[in-house]
Parts: structure tokens; sequence; C-alpha cells
């Protein structure tokens, strides 16, 4: 599946890309991230989260044992490339 369609078709993604978007520099937990980011069930959204880094749109620290913590990624040009597909504002920091 490419990212388009899957922000196209699964809303749990679109809103964590969205709210990345918004928030270039958040980092969460699944819950954190289910619970005060996008208000979804916390299995729906770990199940986005690894689509979404499957294809590099987020990315996974692990800060004690084996909690991970979820970031947008750096990579400007799949930043830029989401914000030109989403319609969003040109990304803070990135070359325009």
């Amino acid at each position: 599946m490419t990212l388009r369609d899957l922000l196209a078709h699964d809303p749990v993604c679109r809103d964590i890309v969205q709210y990345l978007m918004q928030n270039n520099d958040a980092a969460d937990t699944v819950r954190g991230i289910a619970q005060w980011w996008i208000r979804r069930d916390v299995a729906a959204t770990q199940d986005a989260l690894m689509k979404l880094q499957e294809l590099g749109v987020v990315r996974t620290h692990v800060v004690q044992d084996h909690t991970f913590v979820y970031a947008y990624t750096k990579r400007s040009v799949l930043r830029q490339s989401l914000a030109r597909y989403l319609g969003g504002a040109p990304v803070p920091g990135s070359a325009n």
C-alpha cells in the first residue's frame, strides 16, 4: 500500500499525520498518542503507527525497557510531500 492510499483510506493514520504536521517535535507512547493526540482506541492507534513506521513517516525510540516513543520523521522530503498531499502549510524548518 502506498502512503497516499493509506492516508486516503485509514482515518487513524491520517489523524496521526495531521497531528504531527501541526506539532513537528511531538513524541509519545502509543497510549499517549491514542488518548491525547487523536482520541482513538489504543489498538487501532498501534496498528496505524506500525503502518506509518513501515512507510517511514514515524520513527521510534526505546525510552525504558520495552516502552517505545513515536515521533515524526526528520526526512524533510517526506514532510514536504505529506504537507502537499494533505494541503498543509509549508513545514517549518524545511527549504522551500
